[in-house]
């Protein structure tokens, strides 16, 4: 990588912890239990990510309350960009967990039904089958629908097994959990994220779907054959285009307004949710920064009133209700690693060249989320995470 002691350049700190001392050897240095980083691994990051051949890296954590965030690396070549805690990244499978704090909001209003079947709040005629009409929000929340990951052809939306059996994760169900939310708030999927959880969390810089605010602050992603690709920024734009069209912003668009689009935006694709922004699976946009503020109040131990969810809710994020082998297993919104370090939450993100995974444990009030722009992201978190952590973490395993 031709010039990467200047693309690789780190941006400042958003707030800077004490730095702890090292006496450790030419490797990651070895941390304590709070999650800190120290100096040596924010030295060591630029050449991580140099060898991994990864652009750029935006890192945060969150413990006793504060908040620490700082981006390395590039977020794009064109224009020449570095990664910085503003940077905006395809957050990808990391807006599920946003998703779901928003769905056991509606619960704990009363609004939604966790074992009532989603079909008779959409009876959708795709789902109409007899093992759709038993697939609940919380079988969608914890990946045991049955369904698959995406159709990539018109068809019935048809489980594979009884739901409720087994572990298949799914975006097909968080999009019809994100029709049933629609349909019982009357507010389009978007703008319901933005009124009941990113804005009251401070998230001012994220959306699930594009922002005018976000031209010139996206990271690229990079693919395995090294090309620069910007997935959900051309969409996005073109998406804004049909919404001056309309003359009805894209944040409030719902389902039938998503679906009529798809034909507009790319005559080739099937009207499928796969194709569709808003998506409560996949098309959250958001900055280090901000996922931070996320992961202050999923692991805050102080109530704010109009912002926590229940004691209940929070409980069920962390109970597992299917297992994926003896450490690991899925909440609600979460999955779930329970060992001999104690149980964390955490989830991982994964498309358009953009590697991200989240780490939050609610009983000491501390979380990390990396947030990536290429393809061998992971080579990078899973060793920055585990060294930050101090254990190698058994969900790497699972991926």
């Amino acid at each position: 990588m031709a010039g990467s002691g200047l693309l690789l350049s780190s941006a400042g700190p958003r707030w800077a912890w004490s730095l702890q001392a090292d006496s450790g050897g030419p490797r990651l240095a070895r941390f304590g239990p709070d999650w800190l980083p120290d100096a040596r691994i924010l030295e060591l990051l630029p050449r991580l990510l140099e060898l991994a051949e990864v652009p750029g890296l935006a890192l945060g954590g969150v413990h006793d309350g504060q908040i620490w965030t700082q981006g390395f690396g590039r977020a794009s070549l064109s224009p020449l960009a570095v990664v910085s805690s503003d940077t905006v990244f395809e957050a990808v499978s990391l807006g599920k967990p946003v998703c779901a704090y928003a769905a056991l909001q509606l619960v704990d209003a009363g609004l939604l039904d966790l074992d009532r079947p989603v079909y008779d709040y959409v009876p959708s005629p795709e789902a109409d089958n007899p093992l759709m009409r038993r697939v609940t929000t919380r079988h969608i929340l914890s990946h045991t629908t049955g369904l698959p990951n995406w159709r990539e052809q018109p068809g019935p939306l048809l489980p594979e097994s009884e739901p409720g059996t087994r572990f298949t994760y799914s975006g097909e169900g968080y999009f019809y959990l994100q029709r049933v939310m629609e349909r019982l708030t009357r507010v389009p999927f978007a703008r319901l994220m933005r009124e009941r959880v990113l804005d009251p969390l401070g998230m001012r810089t994220s959306s699930y779907v594009w922002l005018p605010q976000f031209e010139g602050r996206k990271a690229a992603g990079r693919d395995a054959e090294g090309n620069e690709i910007d997935v959900y920024g051309a969409l996005g734009r073109q998406a804004q285009d049909v919404a001056r069209r309309w003359a009805k912003p894209v944040e409030d668009w719902a389902y039938e307004d998503a679906a009529r689009a798809v034909p507009l935006i790319n005559p080739a694709w099937p009207v499928l949710p796969l194709y569709m922004i808003p998506s409560a699976a996949g098309s959250l946009l958001t900055t280090v920064d901000d996922y931070a503020r996320f992961l202050l109040r999923v692991v805050a131990h102080s109530p704010a009133p109009g912002l926590d969810l229940s004691p209940a809710m929070l409980r069920a994020m962390g109970t597992p209700e299917v297992d994926l082998n003896r450490v690991l297993s899925w909440g609600l919104g979460w999955g779930i690693q329970h060992d001999e370090h104690g149980q964390v939450l955490w989830h991982w993100g994964a498309n358009n060249s953009f590697r991200n995974f989240v780490l939050a444990d609610r009983v000491r009030g501390r979380a990390l989320v990396a947030l990536t722009n290429g393809e061998s992201g992971p080579k990078v978190y899973e060793r920055v995470i585990a060294a930050l952590t101090g254990y190698d973490q058994a969900a790497f395993l699972w991926l």
